[in-house]
């Protein structure tokens, strides 16, 4: 529905009568080549979206990001960035850039549940420096094997 429902400001009426089909999709100008289309929302893993958010079309929403209650999202969020308001703007990171490429790298929503399972101590610290250097440990692990 989001590509045929998007609407042409250049005639009389917005209204996409084409997309309810019969006489109506008949009798419409055809303009789907004129309609904007911006591509697929993608949305990252572990991403946190926030009560009656907006998200629209073409937006790439970055692994770990937060955006915020009722945020209206028009643009691309990083990854791991907390982005909120309308439009919706990033107001900080949750973690310094390094620790970002780590959780980048390591990936761990590919993981096995018994993995995953393992490590959720780590994933639920609230002391950053400890997930850092387990984080850090798993990289050069996995980088061994």
């Amino acid at each position: 529905m989001m590509g045929a429902a998007n609407h042409r400001i250049a005639s009389i009426t917005t209204y996409p009568f084409n997309v309810m089909g019969g006489l109506w999709q008949e009798k419409t100008t055809p303009h789907i080549s004129e309609l904007p289309l911006k591509g697929d929302i993608v949305i990252g893993n572990d991403v946190w979206i926030g009560r009656e958010a907006k998200i629209l079309p073409g937006v790439k929403i970055g692994d770990g990001a937060i955006v915020g209650e009722y945020a209206v999202v028009a643009k691309d969020i990083e990854p791991y960035a907390v982005a909120v308001g309308n439009p919706a703007r990033i107001v900080k990171k949750r973690f310094d850039d390094d620790f970002i490429a780590d959780l980048l790298q390591l990936r761990w929503w590919d993981w096995s549940i018994e993995e995953i399972t393992e490590f959720l101590p780590i994933l639920t610290s609230c002391d950053i420096n400890i997930a850092k250097k387990a984080v850090k440990a798993r990289l050069t692990l996995n980088s061994n094997q």
